[in-house]
């Protein structure tokens, strides 16, 4: 159905106490409303969050905090709730622009007046912002109508489930329409006199490429580092620290309807800015190993001198420059650089060297619901590649009757089809679907949920035949295959693991060690585990996986990431794949060990942080780092 709006009418119920008044944008063609409002702009409670975004209509959307799931019933905190009048009574239906990442990402609770809670539930999954008409989940996924009078109505939204973003709302009369794109909206648009300032430089910020859909921008409120700052289409400000510094615009236009956005500006000092690559990643001895420093930047002159030292005895100078290193271990390689006025500045990163013993590793994993599993598998063989990993096992501790057969054919394609793999034997609560195991089963492999042996007898066999404290565990799963083999054969579990790597939340995890209710198992794990255990939870900004659309259409791999997103290519956060990371390449360059405080569970329960016993893994480096190593090692193809 398309529709020509002709005149409308903007008046303003929603307000914030942080923001100018929020609006209801109603238009009208002749008998037709419809009533847009930013999902931001409602009265919105704990633990739901709004996010700032430039990919959405006014700069910001809602979620709850991860780990908050309501799946039988609504609960009584996160509401967003919208007031707004209808002066034209009749039936209307409700569309939300949303963006979900997976198939059990996908509800919200919703109630309109003293109406039923109805489930919002099978949103279309992808990595787009798109509409969907709220149905119910509950009843056949029939589309919601409501019969409205004319007067004030409240509508109310809360969490189902988390992850599920919602950006804007549309409320109308017109049943058959369709919107796309954003409908009315501001826009705002910062640009700033420098890209590179200085501390106590005065920087002008020019907000005046800011537009409305629906009018003239009126009104220009700017927020730096959470202060408000004076200032119309542009604003000044002298930043006395270098770092990092958030600077927000709010436009309103002469209707009413309001836009953000926020920039984040890095301040540097009078000093040269010192960063360089390095790669391969790893490298092997004698293996030409070349350093980038082109990066590296002076904020008020030029580099004149870059200086290396290998860390091995050797040094270099220039941009770029190649060395190789004649034997295996761990570098301190340290550039400095010397600017036009004299001034010296160092940065140091460890460089590895890999000893050409490659790492024993069983692999566990719930490849099933998430898709980063199979990313992460993809990395281990490429790491086995490269002669870093020796691939003991893969024991899948979900039950779906595909898992065994999608792992085996990933095995299979990177040409290790000979890999035992165990699963989880048992029955699971509540066990989770997949959007692509069923089309990895597509691929070559002869193995199967019917043929394949249990995880505690692969892990009896395999372990067996290991030399004693030789083999390091990463488990990006849930932990009812590491009970089982640390019930049946707890001696055998402390001679032959060094080292226990899970992939989790420190304090109450909301899935991995809590999930299917094997939150008591989590417990006795990590409780009883003899081995040093390092929890693993970085990832959830590490986006990746979009440039598998760049490689072969046979890479079952691709296919996953493909099927996952609903024909799309996307970035998914890396939490398994950086739990290998570690697995196989321990702290290097990549992460800090952190061996104080607590860790907690849902039910209760907590452990003491203790060096070489309990531990947990921050990052080091920046985002872009940690996604250009994972996926190039989840691009690499099979060996020949």
């Amino acid at each position: 159905m398309k529709i020509e709006f002709g005149t409308f009418f903007i008046f303003a119920i929603l307000f914030s106490s942080l923001l100018p008044a929020q609006t209801v944008v109603v238009k009208g063609h002749k008998d037709k409303v419809f009533l847009w409002m930013e999902a931001e702009a409602g009265d919105i409670s704990s633990p739901m969050m709004v996010h700032d975004t430039e990919e959405t209509s006014g700069g910001q959307f809602i979620e709850v905090r991860s780990g908050n799931n309501n799946i039988e019933y609504a609960p009584e905190d996160g509401h967003a709730i919208y007031k707004f009048t209808v002066e034209n009574p009749g039936t209307y239906t409700i569309w939300g622009r949303v963006k979900i990442d997976m198939a059990d990402e996908d509800a919200f609770w919703v109630k309109m007046d003293d109406d039923d809670w109805v489930k919002w539930k099978g949103i279309e999954v992808g990595c787009k912002w798109h509409w969907d008409q709220v149905h119910d989940n509950q009843n056949n996924n029939q589309v919601m109508v409501y019969d409205l009078a004319a007067g004030p109505h409240t509508l109310v939204f809360t969490y189902c489930m988390d992850q599920t973003r919602l950006d804007k709302l549309l409320i109308t009369n017109a049943l058959e329409y369709v919107p796309d794109e954003k409908g009315p909206r501001a826009e705002a648009v910062i640009s700033t006199s420098s890209t590179a300032p200085n501390v106590n430089e005065t920087l002008r910020f020019d907000g005046s490429a800011s537009s409305s859909t629906e009018g003239a921008i009126s009104t220009y409120i700017w927020e730096i580092d959470g202060e408000k700052t004076a200032g119309g289409a542009t604003a000044y400000h002298t930043f006395k620290e270098a770092g990092k510094h958030d600077v927000k615009l709010i436009v309103t236009d002469n209707t009413g309807v309001t836009g953000r956005v926020t920039k984040t500006v890095t301040v540097y000092t009078n000093e040269p800015i010192v960063h360089f690559d390095y790669y391969p990643d790893r490298s092997k001895p004698n293996e030409v190993v070349t350093f980038d420093s082109s990066s590296s930047f002076d904020p008020n002159g030029k580099i004149v001198k870059y200086s290396w030292d290998f860390g091995d005895g050797a040094t270099g100078e220039g941009i770029v420059a190649k060395h190789p290193f004649t034997s295996d271990g761990e570098y301190s390689t340290t550039l400095t650089v010397t600017d036009s006025e004299g001034t010296k500045v160092s940065k140091t990163r460890l460089v590895t060297v890999i000893t050409g013993i490659p790492k024993k590793i069983i692999f566990e994993t719930d490849m099933c619901l998430d898709v980063d599993d199979v990313g992460a598998l993809a990395a281990l063989h490429a790491l086995a590649n490269n002669g870093e990993v020796d691939l003991l096992a893969v024991c899948f501790n979900e039950v779906h009757p595909s898992g065994a057969a999608a792992i085996d054919a990933i095995n299979t394609w990177y040409g290790r089809g000979d890999i035992p793999v165990g699963i989880y034997k048992k029955e699971l609560a509540d066990p989770d679907k997949s959007d692509y195991l069923d089309a990895l089963k597509k691929f070559p492999h002869d193995l199967d949920s019917e043929s394949a042996l249990s995880a505690v007898d692969v892990y009896t066999e395999v372990l067996s035949k290991q030399d004693d404290k030789s083999v390091t565990i990463v488990s990006v799963g849930f932990l009812n295959n590491l009970l089982d083999i640390l019930n049946a054969e707890p001696d055998l579990v402390t001679q032959k693991v060094k080292e226990l790597v899970v992939m989790g939340g420190v304090n109450n995890d909301g899935f991995n060690l809590c999930r299917h209710n094997l939150v008591s198992a989590s417990e006795y794990v990590i409780r009883n585990w003899p081995s040093p255990l390092v929890i693993s939870q970085p990832g959830s900004r590490i986006l990746t996986g979009e440039r598998l659309e760049n490689s072969p259409q046979g890479n079952p791999i691709r296919e996953a990431y493909y099927q996952f997103f609903n024909s799309y290519f996307c970035g998914r956060p890396s939490w398994d794949q950086i739990a290998v990371l570690y697995g196989v390449r321990g702290l290097s360059d990549y992460f800090s060990e952190i061996t104080e405080g607590t860790g907690s569970l849902r039910n209760g329960y907590k452990w003491q942080m203790k060096f070489g016993h309990r531990s947990y893994l921050k990052k080091r480096l920046e985002n872009k780092s940690y996604v250009q190593t994972i996926e190039d090692l989840m691009l690499e193809p099979p060996h020949e």
